[in-house]
């Protein structure tokens, strides 16, 4: 029932925040977009890293966490994948449907492939561990598909950290 989602937000001050988010999402985007969804998501999700390329994995890190994304970190990278973990406040009402988080896939894969200059996609799966539950999103990456140069945007966001939480923790 579409209550449901009223009360599960506003029912929990950590929480509350985050309605007007949950009912872009989960409400007003599944209506408008039906069955394609999760690939419009994705698809937008890429869209999104083009318009806000970021020249590092710490730059991604903090561009999730002012967009109220969740709390995002990078568990593994090898040549062929670059995994990371999804968590935090913001992430725990949708970590059942780990396909609600397409948007994020989308991102994380375009930001990799720009950042590495290699044909990249992503996958969501649910993490779970003892009692904590978070989404892990594994880009893959094929090191034998190079891109083009002219295929990576040379201007990236310059993050800005002055005055926020990352003040201290940003590193280029």
């Amino acid at each position: 029932m579409q209550t449901d989602i009223y009360q599960q937000y506003l029912n929990q001050k950590d929480l509350s925040p985050y309605f007007g988010q949950a009912l872009i999402r989960d409400i007003i985007l599944p209506d408008i977009l039906g069955d394609d969804m999760n690939d419009i998501l994705y698809f937008e999700g890429k869209q999104l890293a083009r318009r806000f390329p970021l020249a590092n994995p710490a730059d991604v890190i903090i561009f999730f966490s002012q967009a109220n994304l969740g709390t995002l970190a990078q568990i593994k990278i090898n040549a062929k994948q670059v995994i990371w973990n999804l968590s935090g406040t913001e992430v725990q009402p949708r970590v059942a449907n780990p396909q609600s988080f397409m948007l994020e896939a989308g991102f994380l894969a375009q930001q990799s492939q720009q950042q590495l200059g290699l044909l990249a996609e992503a996958e969501v799966k649910l993490e779970k561990k003892g009692h904590s539950e978070s989404v892990q999103i594994t880009v893959h990456v094929d090191p034998k598909d190079v891109l083009e140069p002219e295929t990576t945007p040379t201007d990236n966001l310059e993050i800005i950290v002055s005055g926020t939480e990352f003040d201290d923790k940003k590193t280029n």
